[in-house]
């Protein structure tokens, strides 16, 4: 007997020996300065509380997501822009993520006349474009074009509070409300307890705060699970930080799926569909142009936005542009390494932004307004998820 426990027993000495040796390595490259792809792969199987305690100590860590995104400081950076740009009508606001800004911006090379401003997040999931849409109505003026984006990859997303519930690689603690229908026919908003940085770093220090926190992530994001938040001991070890990793993203890919089909009991495409309808009413009710741009990614599990959203552009008379019209999604080689667009793509998406703009009256709309007044004053609108 002895002898059959003898093996099991060196097995495991042995798997715990190799695992303080790559463990020692891994600290040894760290403390050198070196961040070897090998190394950001053990990383990412760390638990979400320990990526983001990592980056609030070494703020110079490269992939460092932790002051990426926060709708405060994208807000505040607005409002500098706004007080020092030219008064006059026409900018083009757009709200979405890096898959737009590359679009936009493309669109800016071929004509350099076009004035842009740029909101964003890492991967913007709708509720998170649509938040940012609403913050920054006192920054937008009438004859301006909002530009809202909805990216099919993180459609799942709308159920959750933050990346760091659902980006289990690279959490991104900017935090965005999850929004749900009212019984008006609108939306109402569950605002997240934490909405700045400061904020964030400010939980280590109040465990109150943090507990409020965590419970509200626990009870309102659908992808909170103690798989990506809890356990933390296991961090110190390389091997099991790949078995959380494996375990996290299962855990997530099952929720994603469940949130598509229905099951998890959110009701996804009623919530974007009216987050649609809302957008365009509210852009509308301010005089500006509203147009929606859908971006399919390349994974074939992900849910036809077009489909999704067709019904609500086509009551509404929404302007759109679908990147499905002029992309093959399943044609790798529209794509680079990482998911985004080849920049001959992005050109041909922004060609067709600018040839979309005319036919949405936003000329005629500019012109109206400079015609009117030489000096254009706009009073500040109250932002709420249904003004």
């Amino acid at each position: 007997m002895k002898r059959y426990l003898a093996i099991p027993g060196m097995v495991l000495v042995f798997l715990l020996l190799m695992d303080l040796g790559v463990a020692a390595v891994l600290g040894f490259a760290q403390d050198r300065g070196a961040v070897p792809s090998l190394q950001r792969y053990f990383e990412y199987g760390r638990s979400v509380p320990g990526k983001l305690d990592r980056w609030i100590d070494n703020p110079d860590l490269p992939e460092n997501l932790f002051k990426v995104g926060w709708i405060s400081d994208t807000a505040a950076q607005s409002e500098q822009l706004f007080a020092s740009e030219n008064p006059a009508p026409g900018t083009l606001r757009g709200y979405g993520m890096s898959f737009l800004a590359q679009m936009m911006q493309s669109a800016g090379e071929q004509d350099p006349a076009l004035r842009i401003d740029l909101h964003g997040g890492p991967a913007a999931p709708p509720n998170l474009a649509y938040a940012l849409f609403l913050n920054d109505r006192p920054n937008r003026r009438s004859g301006d074009v909002a530009d809202l984006a909805i990216l099919s990859s993180s459609l799942p997303a709308m159920a959750a509070l933050s990346n760091r519930s659902w980006a289990f690689e690279q959490p991104a603690p900017t935090t965005y409300p999850v929004f749900w229908p009212d019984r008006n026919g609108g939306l109402q908003a569950i605002e997240p307890l934490v909405t700045t940085a400061g904020q964030e770093r400010a939980l280590r220090q109040d465990p109150v705060a943090a507990a409020a926190w965590q419970a509200q992530l626990a009870q309102q994001d659908a992808f909170y699970s103690p798989v990506s938040f809890g356990y933390q001991i296991l961090d110190h070890s390389p091997f099991l930080r790949l078995v959380r990793r494996s375990w996290a993203m299962q855990m997530i890919a099952s929720r994603e799926a469940k949130i598509l089909d229905g099951s998890a009991g959110y009701p996804l495409a009623e919530v974007l569909q009216t987050m649609v309808a809302e957008f365009s009413r509210i852009a509308r009710e301010d005089g500006q142009v509203p147009v929606v741009y859908l971006i399919q990614g390349r994974d074939p599990g992900d849910a036809n936005v077009l489909k999704l959203v067709r019904p609500v552009l086509q009551d509404h008379r929404i302007p759109y542009l679908a990147t499905e019209d002029l992309a093959d999604p399943r044609n790798p080689a529209n794509y680079v390494a990482d998911g985004h667009f080849k920049a001959p793509v992005n050109q041909a998406f922004g060609a067709a932004f600018r040839q979309l703009l005319p036919t949405t009256g936003w000329m005629q709309t500019v012109e109206t307004e400079r015609s009117e007044s030489k000096l254009l004053i706009f009073k500040k609108k109250p932002v709420s998820a249904r003004p």
